[in-house]
């Protein structure tokens, strides 16, 4: 078993969110689709890096 975690552990857990997040789009239509789909058809689709407000 492992100790539960302090609160500095915590607190740097929540100041390490990040402020862009990843969304899969289609280059044919524009529509959303999931990163998977995006990085596998890589042909059709592209991975856009979006920064949150």
């Amino acid at each position: 078993m492992s100790a539960p975690p302090t609160l500095n552990a915590k607190v740097t857990v929540l100041n390490m969110k990040s402020k862009t997040f990843k969304v899969g789009r289609s280059a044919k239509t524009g529509r959303f689709t999931t990163v998977k789909k995006a990085t596998h058809r890589k042909s059709t689709h592209v991975v856009e890096t979006i920064k949150k407000k």
